[in-house]
């Protein structure tokens, strides 16, 4: 099967596991977490990448885990009470945090076994069912592409500038505002960001670090991913039935 519509058909696994995050479960969780543990017995996950990819997030971990624990409706409303975090609280905010990290570490797989004209193309095999809305498929597929790019490849580049203003500040956190919005406006507007030497968005390689779209094993583990999205759906419906 030709790399694009592989990665057609990983991107729409990948919405469809992260659908799991609007109301997640533990147990749907499982079948993602166990793929991706094949996945890394067998050396073909980026781990590394992975996991500092799931720690830049983790500012919003923090932010889930006060929201849940203090501000659940079973946490205490008085004195003592107030101090402590609702146990049920912090159990659904595990549970998202959890969801998160999975839909983040199919993202980190999908961007890094396949270059970025797969990406793009796989994308926009789907977003041309918009054309008639006046959506343009492939120009929103570039710059979604290079706007994770932003995120991501400039890390080296933002802490020189951040390094620049230590000690003050203010003026630290401004300099971080203007390299943000910089990058973004320049992603938003199809332009690739400075130094990066690459000639065109739908030929350079994915950020993780090369193109692996050659790989023979890439149908088997777009095949593991549907398997994984698969059960967790029937995991979905099962549990309230249960429930019940």
């Amino acid at each position: 099967m030709r790399p694009d519509r592989l990665a057609s058909l990983a991107i729409a696994a990948i919405i469809l596991l992260s659908t799991t995050l609007m109301a997640p479960q533990a147990v749907a969780l499982l079948p993602g977490y166990g793929v991706l543990l094949l996945l890394l017995v067998r050396g073909r996950y980026p781990w590394r990448r992975g996991l500092a990819l799931a720690w830049r997030l983790k500012w919003f971990y923090l932010s889930l885990v006060f929201f849940f624990g203090w501000l659940h409706p079973e946490a205490g409303g008085t004195g003592w009470e107030r101090v402590v975090p609702s146990a049920v609280g912090l159990g659904e905010a595990a549970v998202r945090i959890a969801a998160l990290i999975l839909v983040v570490a199919w993202v980190t797989w999908l961007t890094t076994v396949f270059d970025r004209a797969a990406q793009i193309r796989g994308l926009t095999r789907w977003l041309d069912w918009l054309r008639p809305l006046g959506l343009r498929g492939d120009v929103f597929a570039h710059r979604l592409f290079l706007v994770l790019d932003v995120f991501e490849a400039r890390q080296l580049e933002y802490r020189a500038v951040r390094d620049r203003f230590r000690g003050q500040r203010w003026g630290h956190l401004q300099a971080g505002r203007e390299f943000l919005i910089a990058g973004l406006d320049q992603a938003l507007s199809g332009v690739e960001p400075p130094g990066s030497g690459r000639s065109s968005p739908a030929t350079a390689p994915p950020v993780g670090g090369g193109p692996r779209t050659s790989d023979p094993d890439l149908a088997w583990q777009v095949a593991l991913l549907w398997v994984s999205v698969l059960l967790a759906g029937g995991l979905l419906i099962a549990a309230p039935m249960g429930g019940g």
